[in-house]
């Protein structure tokens, strides 16, 4: 198979997991977008991704041994470099004039940036690396800092849908009903500027809702800024006097019906660590609460019912589905992708 047929965007790139994950001449297989895919890091630490599945009988190459530079298949010996050349198939004979080297297990570029890894899924496998460097996502992080791993949640629910929750304002008071954070008896009106940014929008830095209780923990004067990024990357950027805190969700299709989230988080707040325990439960139960809603909304969606957005609550959904139409045309039409969002104020009540 050369091309992909599937639904979500392709020739972008998407949180893969974060680099802790993969060990040194160790394997992984993860599902993404109905792909799988084995992950792995070679001996020099250097990571990469090869379509799971040896290109000779099919078998999953992650049941065969990798030593650090060269996959085994278990089946047939077949081996594979990182980069999906065959190297060797021991059962040829020596007389053999066959070119072992055009034999490849298809590869998908791979990069590890600020501590996350993050895999480009090419519509065309045969031109992995045919590839705009210009979309590639973009962080609010100097180069030496790394983002913490925080927790991953299977969302019972297509990329789309998950993206449009993780964007929602409306849902905050109804869903995460928690002390630590706003309540649905607490609704105030919130006046918020947006503006285009990379691959997607953002709330242009303000002051912190005042009914979060989650904020006033921090105490010292506070702003933030809130992007969110294709295919489904949503950056939270605190200012604390002249300290960072960003915390980065991303969402990643694992077929058309689940989508896996995975949160991070960096600071350079020196004390912040003594809350990190704190601050991972606290982000756990939110999050679950999102799960939690969302296998509910899969009832509501198995007959594929008529949906509707409304006013200023659901205008980021809209422009989510037109940067996300304006991206699909740029790529069938190879022309620079040209964000179609227009400065704009919005109100809601959460």
């Amino acid at each position: 198979m050369s091309t992909a047929k599937s639904k979500n965007l392709r020739n972008i790139w998407y949180v893969a997991c974060h680099g802790s994950l993969l060990k040194k001449g160790k394997t992984i297989e993860k599902e993404i977008d109905s792909e799988k895919i084995l992950l792995g890091r070679d001996e020099q630490g250097k990571v990469f991704a090869l379509r799971n599945q040896c290109p000779h009988r099919g078998i999953p190459l992650t049941y065969g041994n990798f030593d650090g530079c060269e996959i085994e298949c278990c089946y047939h010996g077949w081996r594979f470099k990182t980069d999906g050349t065959c190297s060797k198939i021991p059962t040829l004979p020596p007389s053999s004039k066959l070119d072992v080297t055009k034999v490849r297990a298809p590869y998908y570029p791979l990069r590890e940036v600020h501590g996350i890894v993050l895999i480009y899924l090419p519509k065309d496998m045969r031109k992995p690396e045919d590839m705009d460097e210009s979309l590639f996502p973009q962080f609010p992080l100097k180069e030496e800092a790394y983002f913490d791993f925080v927790t991953a949640k299977p969302m019972s629910c297509s990329l789309d849908h998950s993206v449009i929750g993780l964007i929602d304002p409306a849902h905050v008071p109804f869903v995460h009903q928690s002390w630590f954070f706003r309540k649905k008896t607490n609704l105030k009106l919130k006046t918020k500027n947006f503006a285009p940014s990379h691959l997607g929008f953002k709330m242009v830095r303000h002051e912190p809702s005042k009914n979060s209780a989650a904020y006033k923990i921090l105490k010292k004067e506070q702003t933030t800024e809130i992007s969110f990024q294709l295919p489904g990357i949503r950056i939270e950027h605190i200012k604390v006097g002249e300290n960072d805190i960003v915390i980065m969700t991303a969402l990643t299709p694992v077929n058309e019906n689940q989508t896996e989230l995975i949160q991070f988080i960096y600071t350079d707040i020196s004390w912040f660590k003594y809350l990190k325990p704190i601050f991972y439960r606290f982000a756990n139960t939110f999050i679950q609460q999102d799960v939690d809603v969302f296998e509910k909304l899969k009832e509501g969606l198995q007959n594929n019912p008529p949906l509707m957005l409304m006013g200023d609550p659901d205008m980021q959904a809209k422009w989510y589905n037109a940067i996300r139409t304006r991206y699909e045309k740029c790529q069938e039409e190879k022309t620079p992708f040209e964000n179609p969002i227009k400065p704009q104020t919005l109100q809601w009540q959460t």
